[in-house]
């Protein structure tokens, strides 16, 4: 009795294996094709476009600063804050690439 089990154990932990190299392998070619789909010219194209027309559509008036009335440090901050917050996204996503 031990034995089959044994055997069983073995079978399940071989096809754990298995199915784990599997997963590796296909998550490697959808991140290598997605990376080379991205990275077209079409798809930099199309990309470019549709940021061009979301920005056009929802184009708003821009805001005038009262005179003699300067930024805040605290916008400064958090413009800051968002540059940096920026860069780690970017790095973060330029790593799963």
């Amino acid at each position: 009795m031990a034995s089959r089990l044994d055997s069983q154990i073995t079978q399940l932990e071989e096809n754990l294996k298995l199915h784990k190299l599997a997963v590796r392998f296909h998550s490697q070619k959808v991140v290598s094709i997605t990376h080379k789909n991205l990275s077209s010219p079409t798809a930099l194209w199309c990309a470019a476009g549709t940021g061009f027309l979301v920005g056009k559509i929802t184009d708003r008036p821009k805001r005038t600063k009262a005179a003699g009335k300067e930024g805040s440090r605290t916008k400064l901050v958090v413009n800051v804050l968002r540059v940096i917050a920026g860069v780690q996204t970017a790095n973060s996503f330029a790593k799963h690439l």
